[in-house]
């Protein structure tokens, strides 16, 4: 008895078409068994993994080994038949034998029993799974663009929310103070990991009292169902902290604990009251979740001490306290030195290395360095750790300027610290250099359900309104930045921006009415509103005023985007308003001016800040009649931060390189220059601003620019 010839039936044979022979050999009916049994099991397995803490890639691993199987099976269907004797090579069935039918047959009923169990996994994950994660794990749907605090609703509330206020402090000690806010600050990082949750910053609950009497107006203001109220005593090396947490909605207490430990034993106390936490909140934990929160971050107390001491003044105040960012960074200095391996206090200190470097404190390459090692150090002790990658991502956003990698390295950390508004304040502060306006809008809005109390967040959100010409839009957020800091300079200015786009003079001037304050930054933006309504005199004087009594050197983005002082613009508008009247005095004062800049230029400094320096120069060096050095220095600054690579603050250089171009009367340089930015987000120029800005009247005769401008003359 011999074999039937391979190409009588092969995939080569002449008489029967591909197809055919698929489905004789049941290739086709494997194909769709593996397809629907492999989504089954991928479904089950998705369900069911993460109730036994299995970690990320277990589910991805089963899908991939799915997903690389599905050729051999074919391969195996192709080759094998099921034969009464078992299985057979394909070559190997007798002619004649007619198997493929019975085979089909059997293969049929196990599809149509797999598609049942299908079906009832379906509906089971439809009607019954689905609406209990929804109401487990669904965030807080917050008003995020409301004006002010208080108007989330109660039904939008999700009950794995929680804020922790202000922890008391017992201590005898007042200086201790700084001790019972590092615990609250540690809890709140310990919760900030727990992706089933949602919890409110701590820059948020500062305004708080530690146990105030009215906590459902609090869970209202802030969007969450649950608050954490705790006091901490230290005496020595022992600790007493006390914690209750209370669902506001009803004020009823879940759960309460006293912890009386020795200081050594603070991280297991943090780490248990995270857990507690989840538990009562009904918020499974993950395998990763829970170690994470078992992490001792040092065995040296007094280090720890020194960190939390550095965290507290970081947290309080502003980046821009030259003084306070030197105690922080002495405070940290000093927890290292007391242990060197204490890799979050090493990535704390190469976050304020790198904020002295960018923001013109210490703009040196020595102190970069300094920057550099202690993110090294933090990186090599810890490189796991989401606090030490939020670290390289500020120094790739503010050391390096790359932000498509700082961008890359903050998203990572997020799965992490999906509670952490830092986090997402950062990326979205990074989106917005990249162009990237929608994601960054997105993320503004998560940080700020996260912080809704958190001036910066609130401020950058309004300010990216602005800059995207978004000004009714903007102009809500920037009265909620002012509801949390009444008569921010920066604000103030932002918010007269929008009304001049809105309402032109008019509307800058019922502001300005109704602001009480007298600050140098008031007194500059009354200056301004003057001069463009072509008081002159009015306007010098307010200008002097200004400069005379800026003492402290305001540092605002409004003005060369907050590079140098803000009183070397006012000064610029000044000279330009003397020149009306003053000619020698003008003079005299642009040549202050340009002295100044060059001195700037002579400094180690960042691209941004030369920018700035050299916008100062090129207005100095043109109103002095220089015009063609004027025109190169403005291009050398529009140069140093190209739109192309910051599509925040690019735009802003080539707005000064345009005015330089007016000021030297080029209107053909400057029209076309005009013409891009006014389609381009991020530019400050508008046609409401060409119509009243004096700077522009050189060039105000130029019938391009009359097009622009939108004037009827």
């Amino acid at each position: 008895m011999s074999l039937r010839p391979a190409d009588c039936h092969g995939v080569g044979s002449p008489r029967m078409s591909l197809l055919a022979e698929l489905r004789r050999r049941n290739v086709i009916r494997i194909a769709g068994l593996y397809l629907v049994g492999a989504w089954l099991i991928t479904q089950v397995a998705g369900t069911v993994l993460p109730m036994f803490d299995a970690p990320a890639w277990f589910p991805r691993s089963v899908v991939l080994v799915l997903a690389i199987g599905f050729v051999p099976a074919l391969i195996f269907a192709w080759v094998f038949e099921i034969t009464p004797d078992g299985l057979k090579r394909d070559s190997e069935v007798m002619p004649g034998t007619s198997i493929a039918p019975l085979t089909g047959r059997r293969i049929d009923r196990v599809i149509i029993a797999v598609l049942v169990l299908a079906v009832i996994y379906f509906g089971f994950d439809k009607f019954v799974l689905a609406p209990r994660r929804a109401a487990t794990q669904a965030p807080a749907t917050v008003n995020s663009t409301a004006a002010a605090p208080g108007t989330t609703e109660a039904s939008t509330i999700t009950s794995q929310s929680i804020a922790v206020l202000p922890f008391e402090n017992l201590s005898a000690d007042p200086d201790n103070a700084f001790f019972a806010n590092g615990i609250q600050d540690e809890i709140l990082t310990g919760l900030a990991k727990i992706a089933g949750l949602k919890v409110i910053s701590r820059t948020s609950t500062l305004r708080y009292q530690s146990r105030p009497p009215n906590l459902l107006e609090i869970a209202r203001e802030l969007g969450v169902a649950n608050i954490l109220e705790g006091s901490v005593q230290k005496a020595g090396n022992r600790v007493r902290v006390n914690v209750q947490l209370i669902d506001a909605r009803s004020d009823s207490h879940l759960w309460a604990e006293t912890y009386d430990r020795d200081l050594q034993d603070i991280f297991a106390v943090q780490s248990e009251i995270a857990q507690k936490i989840a538990e009562s909140l009904q918020t499974t934990l993950t395998r990763d979740e829970r170690a994470s929160l078992s992490i001792r971050p040092t065995h040296n107390t007094d280090a720890y001490e020194s960190y939390l001491r550095a965290r507290s003044l970081i947290l309080e105040t502003s980046s821009y306290d030259r003084v306070t960012v030197d105690r922080g960074v002495e405070a940290l200095e000093t927890a290292v030195a007391l242990d060197p391996e204490f890799a979050l206090a090493w990535a704390e200190l190469a976050q304020q290395h790198v904020w002295a470097y960018f923001s013109g404190f210490e703009s040196t390459s020595a102190h970069f360095a300094r920057a550099t090692t202690a993110l090294e150090r933090a990186e090599s002790l810890g490189p796991t750790l989401p606090q030490v990658a939020m670290a390289r991502g500020f120094y790739l956003y503010y050391g390096l300027h790359d932000f498509p990698a700082a961008l890359a390295v903050v998203r990572k950390a997020q799965r992490s610290l999906p509670n952490d508004a830092r986090a997402w304040y950062l990326s979205a502060l990074l989106g917005r250099r990249l162009g990237q306006w929608e994601s960054s809008d997105a993320d503004f809005q998560r940080a700020r359900e996260l912080s809704p109390n958190d001036y910066s967040i609130t401020s950058e959100l309004g300010l990216s309104l602005f800059v995207q010409r978004r000004y009714k839009d903007a102009l809500p957020m920037v009265d909620a930045a002012l509801a949390l800091q009444p008569d921010d300079p920066a604000m103030l200015h932002t918010k007269l921006q929008c009304l001049w786009s809105l309402e032109g003079l008019a509307g800058g001037a019922r502001l300005l009415d109704e602001i009480k304050s007298a600050s140098p930054t008031v007194l500059a933006l009354r200056g301004t509103q003057a001069w463009y309504q072509r008081d002159a005199a009015r306007a010098a004087e307010l200008l002097r005023r200004a400069v005379a009594t800026d003492a402290e050197g305001t540092v605002l983005p409004n003005y060369l985007a907050g590079y140098v002082p803000a009183r070397i613009e006012w000064e610029l508008l000044l000279a330009s308003v003397e020149q009306q009247g003053d000619p020698a005095a003008a003079g005299k004062r642009y040549r202050g001016l340009l002295a100044m800049a060059e001195a700037g230029l002579a400094k180690p400094s960042t691209p941004y800040i030369e920018a700035a320096w050299r916008v100062v120069r090129g207005r100095s060096l043109s109103a002095l009649g220089q015009r063609a050095e004027a025109a190169a220095e403005g291009r050398r600054a529009a140069a140093s931060v190209p739109a192309s690579g910051d599509a925040l603050e690019g735009p802003v250089w080539e707005d000064y390189l345009a005015e330089i171009h007016a000021m030297n009367g080029d209107a053909a340089q400057a029209v076309p220059l005009i013409s891009r930015q006014l389609r381009m987000k991020g530019s400050l120029i508008t046609p409401m601003l060409l119509r009243v800005d004096p700077i522009w009247d050189r060039i105000r005769t130029d019938p391009g620019f009359k097009a622009l401008a939108g004037e009827q003359r």
